[in-house]
């Protein structure tokens, strides 16, 4: 049965079944993993999804059920589901089945040449990033882990308002851990690199990075225990940036779960950042003309030169606080709730290369990798403390390693002490349906625990 198919008799049995109005949310996708070892694959994952949840409103209240079968079976399943889903809820918030937006951004995100490349060419190129590590330095003497993979991805809203709309979205990753081994002393690091242009994949660049971070931490000691001015690699903001996110959501706000609770206008940040959210990024593989309630997307400076001018709303919480919905309804799969999460969120860039910031930083640390985002970092009131690495820096330039330190602070704080912001712009590993990135920033004030 085509989706087309399923649609038609679903909501024909819908309206008997006196559902006032309803929605399908298809999702179907295909992913592939490649790993090698020794030029030789080690694991080759090739996986398929595609599900449909249904939601639909009874007696004023809405129901959910999902399926990731397409037949007449999976129907009544749908149907009975969401009925006897929609009979227990007991809250009173208005649900909505959008109707649709005036104008829909003629966006695409699927690349037909990244759609073209062959199997076997792809297993190259996983070989290749692999050869190239050891290319690089005598030292590396093994792979922790070296692996390509592609993405593609299709979406679909249809409902009984007259609501239908469909988007493909498509991308190649890359990922590299070389070991290397220098007098007698082992160390490792990883690079990475995300998009859905082939122009900006770089294999030869990825292994490079990865076995020049590797490198670059022997000879690592510790800090005396103090603060210090730092900078914030770029990959290591996105990451922060990443941990703190839900501080935009106005569904975290309007639940005591954001500090920025009320604070729309005012400054919370330095006049050197702005962060924004922008649906129609390129490269990145979480972008979209509409969102998951099929409300239009569209650009937005959250913070624009510190001044937060906006939460982000699905339909709901728009409803609530009685503004526009920003287009940030999101699904982490067919089968999740909607929620509110941005599409990709990231500190725009500044006008300084990182040479440049490393001078302007004088006498202290660049900080380049973080561990423990997930249970060292409070989402809510914005502290952290985060076992750490980088390198230590006097008069302006780069002295020796650092590791075995832990940084700790507070994310509403890092946005005020934020100096500088470089143009060396990175895209993080995506994450729930959200892309994040930012450029190196240079932070007045960190903690350190060291010696």
């Amino acid at each position: 049965m085509t989706l087309n198919e399923f649609k038609e008799k679903l909501f024909k049995r819908a309206e008997e079944a006196c559902f006032s109005e309803y929605e399908i949310y298809y999702e179907g996708g295909e992913s592939l993993e490649i790993e090698v070892f020794k030029k030789e694959v080690d694991k080759y994952s090739l996986n398929k999804t595609m599900g449909i949840s249904f939601r639909a409103i009874y007696e004023n209240k809405m129901g959910y059920a999902y399926t990731e079968i397409m037949d007449d079976e999976a129907i009544e399943l749908l149907v009975e589901s969401a009925k006897a889903n929609a009979q227990i809820i007991e809250n009173e918030e208005k649900e909505i089945i959008f109707e649709g937006s005036n104008k829909y951004e003629d966006f695409n995100g699927y690349n037909e040449n990244l759609s073209s490349i062959s199997p076997e060419d792809k297993i190259r190129l996983a070989i290749e990033i692999e050869t190239e590590a050891y290319r690089c330095s005598e030292y590396v003497k093994n792979t922790g882990d070296c692996a390509l993979g592609t993405v593609e991805s299709e979406r679909r809203i249809i409902n009984s308002k007259g609501l239908d709309l469909s988007t493909k979205g498509n991308g190649i990753y890359g990922y590299m851990v070389p070991v290397v081994i220098k007098d007698e002393k082992t160390n490792s690091s990883f690079a990475y690199k995300f998009t859905n242009n082939m122009d900006e994949f770089d294999v030869k660049e990825i292994a490079k990075e990865s076995v020049e971070k590797s490198l670059a931490y022997f000879g690592a000691e510790s800090v005396k225990t103090g603060k210090y001015k730092a900078i914030f690699k770029n990959s290591v903001s996105a990451d922060l940036l990443q941990t703190f996110e839900g501080i935009f959501s106005a569904d975290n706000a309007q639940k005591g779960l954001s500090l920025l609770k009320g604070k729309v206008g005012e400054t919370v940040g330095s006049e050197c950042l702005t962060i924004v959210d922008n649906p129609f990024l390129k490269e990145s593989l979480c972008s979209t003309p509409f969102d998951a309630e099929g409300v239009a997307t569209h650009y937005k400076n959250v913070i624009e030169k510190g001044k937060l001018n906006t939460l982000l709303y699905n339909l709901k919480t728009a409803l609530k606080d009685g503004v526009n919905t920003t287009g940030n309804a999101s699904k982490v799969s067919y089968s999740s709730p909607i929620k509110v999460a941005p599409t990709t969120l990231y500190i725009e860039a500044g006008s300084k290369s990182y040479e440049d910031m490393i001078k302007t930083l004088g006498n202290g640390i660049i900080i380049t990798e973080v561990q423990g985002t997930h249970s060292g970092a409070n989402a809510v009131s914005g502290d952290f403390s985060l076992a750490a690495k980088g390198f230590l820096v006097e008069s302006g330039e780069v002295i020796r390693a650092v590791e075995q330190i832990t940084i700790a602070g507070n994310y509403f704080e890092v946005m005020k002490n934020t100096e500088e912001v470089g143009i060396d712009f990175i895209l993080g590993v995506p994450r729930s349906g959200s892309c994040f990135g930012s450029p190196s920033v240079l932070i007045k004030e960190i903690s350190i625990a060291g010696l």
